[in-house]
C-alpha cells in the first residue's frame, strides 16, 4: 500500500515535528510512505492520484483543503490529523473535514466536540514520543539554588495570555522564595505574524530569563538539556476552545525528562496527569500558588512526580504503544491499511 503523508513545509512547527514522527514510525514498521512537504509535489499527487491513501497534517495548508482535494474523494482514502481545535467556525475547515474518510485527534475532549461539526468518523490518537532526544534526568542531578520554574518550549508569543493568567502566583512565589523563572520559545516577531511580546511580559516578570526559539536541531542540542535541569515546569492553558485540541505533545516531552509539572485542569492534561501522583492539576490562582509552593518546599514530592511521570511515559505511552494506537485507529476504518 503506497501512502503519501502530506506535511507542512514549515519545519519550525511542532505539528510538523509530530507528523514526521508518525510518518517515520510507519516507515520503520515497513509501510511504503512518501513524506511530502513541497506544494508542487502535492499538486502532482492530487492530479494523478497514483497512491492508495493520503494522510494530511491539518486542513489549512496549501494542497490540504477541500477545494484542492474534493475531486479525489472516493478514489483514495483521505485521513486528516487535526490536532488543534481551531477554525471550527471556518467553512473551508469544516468542508475539508467532511470530505475526509477519517479524522484523527489528540484527546478525548476534542473527539467529543468534533461530532458537533462533522459526521466523519473521529478517533483519538496520541503523539509519538522522541525517546532518543528526551532522556530522563534523575532529580538528584538538579542542584539549582534558587530553584528554577520553566514555561513553554516554542510559540511563547502565542501563549502570553495563558502565562499572564497566573502572573500573581508567580510574582508572589518569586518574592517569597526567590525562584528563577525561565520563559522559553520566543520567536521575536520573526515567525507566524506575531509581534515580539517579550517587552510586554517583562513588565510583569522583570526577574525572568527570556530564551529565544531555536529551530529543531539547535533546540535539541541547546535547549532540551537546559529544560532538563529545571526544577518545575508549568503549563497554564486558558480554558478556551483554542486549547481544547491540544494533544500533549510538549507536555509528554517534559514528563520524559522527569521535570515535575503543574498544568491547567483541562483537556489532555486530565488524561496525562493524575493530580498529586505524577503532577499537579490547578484551576484557581490560589491553587497555582499553593501547588507551586508545595513543590518548592518538598523535594521528595518533586522526586515522586518525576519518577511517576516518566513511568507513565515508559508504559502507557511507550513508543510501540503510541505507534500501535495510530495504526489501529486507521485500520478500524480503512481495512486495506495492513
Amino acid at each position: 500500500m503506497n501512502i503519501k503523508f502530506f506535511l507542512s513545509d514549515n519545519n519550525l512547527a511542532p505539528t510538523t515535528i509530530s507528523g514526521k514522527l508518525f510518518a517515520n514510525a510507519l516507515i520503520k514498521r515497513g509501510y511504503d510512505i512518501e513524506i511530502v512537504q513541497r506544494y508542487n509535489r502535492k499538486k502532482e499527487i492530487l492530479n494523478s492520484v497514483n497512491c492508495d491513501m493520503i494522510i494530511f497534517q491539518k486542513t489549512f495548508y496549501r494542497g490540504h483543503g477541500h477545494k484542492e482535494v474534493q475531486h479525489i474523494k472516493g478514489k483514495v482514502p483521505l485521513v486528516y490529523i487535526d490536532d488543534d481545535f481551531l477554525g471550527m467556525n471556518d467553512k473551508n475547515h469544516i468542508n475539508t473535514l467532511n470530505i475526509a474518510d477519517l479524522i484523527l485527534v489528540g484527546n478525548k475532549q476534542h473527539e467529543s466536540l468534533m461530532h458537533r461539526y462533522t459526521k466523519t468518523p473521529v478517533e483519538t490518537i496520541t503523539s509519538i514520543n522522541d525517546f532518543e532526544n528526551y532522556k530522563y534526568t534523575p532529580i538528584e542531578r538538579r542542584t539549582n539554588d534558587p530553584l528554577i520554574i520553566s514555561w513553554q518550549q516554542s510559540l511563547a508569543d502565542v501563549y502570553t495570555s495563558d502565562l499572564l493568567s497566573i502572573k500573581n502566583p508567580l510574582i508572589n512565589i518569586h518574592k517569597e522564595y526567590g525562584v528563577r523563572l525561565q520563559l522559553y520559545g520566543w520567536h521575536e516577531g520573526k515567525h507566524y505574524g506575531k509581534p515580539d511580546k517579550r517587552g510586554f511580559v517583562k513588565k510583569y516578570f522583570p526577574f525572568a530569563e527570556f530564551i529565544s526559539f531555536m529551530p529543531y536541531d539547535s533546540y535539541i542540542k541547546n535547549i532540551v538539556p537546559k529544560i532538563a535541569m529545571t526544577d518545575i515546569f508549568i503549563v497554564p492553558y486558558l480554558n478556551i476552545p483554542d486549547r481544547y485540541g491540544k494533544a500533549g505533545f510538549g507536555l509528554k516531552r517534559i514528563m520524559m525528562l522527569g521535570v515535575p509539572v503543574i498544568v491547567s485542569d483541562i483537556g489532555i492534561h486530565k488524561e496525562l496527569i493524575q493530580d498529586g501522583v505524577n503532577g499537579y492539576l490547578a484551576t484557581t490562582r490560589d491553587e497555582w500558588y499553593q501547588k507551586i509552593k508545595q513543590l518548592i518546599v518538598q523535594p521528595d514530592l518533586r522526586k515522586n512526580f518525576s519518577l511517576s511521570a516518566r513511568n507513565l511515559i515508559d508504559t502507557k505511552y511507550s513508543y510501540d504503544n503510541c505507534v500501535n494506537i495510530f495504526i489501529d485507529a486507521i485500520k478500524k476504518y480503512i481495512p486495506d491499511f495492513k
